[in-house]
This record gives C-alpha cells, sequence and structure tokens, in this order.
C-alpha cells in the first residue's frame, strides 16, 4: 500500500472513533482531511499517519493554499480541522497556536472587489473529467456552490421552467428552487442532460465516490485556472444584479448603495435578496456584500 492510501486510513479511523460535533461538521472534517492527504501526497511527503504530521507538513498546506488563493475562511477551517486531528495525539503544539504566525490573512467579510470569474470555451477546454466540465457549466449559468454542481440530478432537478436542488445537494440540507430563464440556462441544461443520457445519476463516475470526485474537481479547475470555481457564482450574481436593476453593482464599479436614490434603492433591494434566495443563503447582508459591493 502507498504511504498516502496508509495515511488516509489513518483518518478514517481517527474520524470513526472521535465523532465530535454535529454529521455535518463530521462530514466536512472528513472531506477537507483526506483532501489534505491528497495534497500531502502530491508534495511528495511519505506520511503514513496523522499523528506523523509535522511543522513542515503544516507549513507546506498553508504555502499552498496561500499560492492558491483560497480565502482566509477556508484556510482556517482546514487548520482548525488539523489543530483537532493533532490534538486526538497530544500534539496540538506542533501548530502554532496563532494563525498569523503562518502568515494566514484575517477574514475579509466584505468589499468592493470583483471576484467574478467569466469562463470560457477556451478554460473549460483544459478539464480533462467530462464530469467537472458539466459541473462548471451549471456553476456557470445557475450559481450553484461546488458541492451543488456534483451532486445535482439533472433529469430530477429540472421540473417545468424551474431547477429544483434537493436538500441533500446543498449546504445545510436548505432545498432551493432557480427559475430557468435564460436560452444560455436551457443550453446548459440540455447539454449536461446530453452527458447523462436518461440515467438518474449525479456529475459522478460510478466507480467514485463524490469526496473522490471532489478532489478531481479541485485538482483541474485549479490547474485550469479557473481558481476554485467559486468566482463562478460571483458572476452569476452579478449578471442577475445587472438584469434586474439596470446598472452594474458596486463590484463591477456601479454606483454604491450610499449613492443610490430612494427609488433606487427599493430596486437595489429587491435584487439583493431575490439573488441572496436563488444563491442558497440566508444573510442579505454578508452575502451580497461580498458577492456585489456595497
Amino acid at each position: 500500500m502507498s504511504a498516502k492510501h496508509d495515511l488516509q486510513h489513518s483518518i478514517i479511523q481517527l474520524l470513526k472513533y472521535n465523532k465530535d460535533g454535529s454529521f455535518k461538521t463530521q462530514a466536512n472534517r472528513k472531506e477537507r482531511l483526506l483532501y489534505m492527504a491528497e495534497q500531502l501526497a502530491e508534495g511528495g511527503y511519505k506520511i503514513c499517519h496523522i499523528k506523523q504530521l509535522k511543522f513542515k507538513h503544516v507549513k507546506y498546506l498553508v504555502n499552498r493554499w496561500l499560492q492558491e488563493q483560497l480565502s482566509p475562511g477556508t484556510i482556517k477551517n482546514r487548520m482548525t480541522d488539523l489543530r483537532w486531528s493533532l490534538s486526538k495525539f497530544n500534539k496540538a503544539g506542533v501548530i502554532p497556536a496563532s494563525n498569523a504566525a503562518l502568515n494566514i490573512p484575517n477574514r475579509k467579510y466584505a468589499s468592493n472587489e470583483d471576484k467574478s470569474i467569466n469562463m470560457t470555451e477556451g478554460d473549460l477546454s483544459k478539464i480533462p473529467d467530462q464530469n467537472v466540465k458539466m459541473s462548471l457549466i451549471l456553476q456557470r449559468e445557475f450559481g450553484l456552490r461546488r458541492e451543488e454542481s456534483i451532486k445535482i440530478r439533472i433529469n430530477h432537478a429540472v421540473v417545468g421552467d424551474e431547477l429544483r436542488l434537493k436538500g441533500g445537494w446543498c449546504k445545510n440540507g436548505r432545498a432551493r428552487t432557480i427559475k430557468i430563464q435564460y436560452p444560455e440556462q436551457w443550453q446548459a441544461i440540455e447539454q449536461v442532460k446530453a452527458f447523462v443520457g436518461n440515467s438518474q445519476r449525479a456529475l459522478i463516475p460510478h466507480n467514485k465516490k463524490y469526496v473522490e470526485q471532489e478532489t478531481i474537481y479541485r485538482n483541474q479547475v485549479a490547474r485550469a485556472g479557473i481558481g476554485r470555481g467559486h468566482g463562478l457564482r460571483h458572476a452569476y450574481a452579478q449578471k442577475r444584479y445587472f438584469d434586474l436593476t439596470g446598472w452594474p453593482c458596486p463590484a463591477k464599479g456601479g454606483l454604491l448603495k450610499s449613492e443610490l436614490n430612494a427609488e433606487q434603492l427599493k430596486i437595489d433591494t429587491m435584487a439583493r435578496t431575490l439573488i441572496t434566495q436563488e444563491l442558497g443563503h440566508e444573510r442579505l447582508d454578508v452575502l451580497t456584500q461580498t458577492y456585489l459591493g456595497k
């Protein structure tokens, strides 16, 4: 067996006997730790057990994530998982208590920075896995999260002129419906349907589990220069804002909220509320300020 396989097995065993937190927390922890094992193997580190993790391994991971331009929140969540793992072997001291000591920046909740990605067919041509390619197409046209775009069963989801996302595909189990209203959305649906045929499967090969396909997604999207794919949600939100209001959002150089008149503010609030619902979030302020600017 390979060192990577042994490391992943040790992680699975650790999680099996330490079920801290909710079911969702446990699932996320497992997904992130197994992915980190994959990255350590890619970096040439032959670690056979999670308790063998040293500071140099943690430093490698953090530097890699910073180079990949992952958000501070994502990096800090992964650090929490690593600290949790080592604490089970009384080795929490391997990782500095302060994230700042590892040059991890503070979280940023709102800015007028444009983080959208306008993915082209040229970008898609760099993706060898057809399942990942279909997921990206759905993300671009519907603003789906990564998990949703992988777990979606297109032949179940399309009902009339609606894309109905089941709770099991969505963050925190919150099902939602997105109205299909653009030709590009119908084209994306037909493209994905042609790919899966009459099957009821998700965009995951029959011989793989979700966590395996998610790892393939991360690796291929990063190598294709599409970041984490999350910028596609930003692009969707910004397009919807323009269509709903008639003017660009602040992240695209449009007027700030403080510069809008009373009538424009009503339209702005309506648009932000609807986009928040379409993206599957609850907090209007944080979500739309992050995606649209303020």
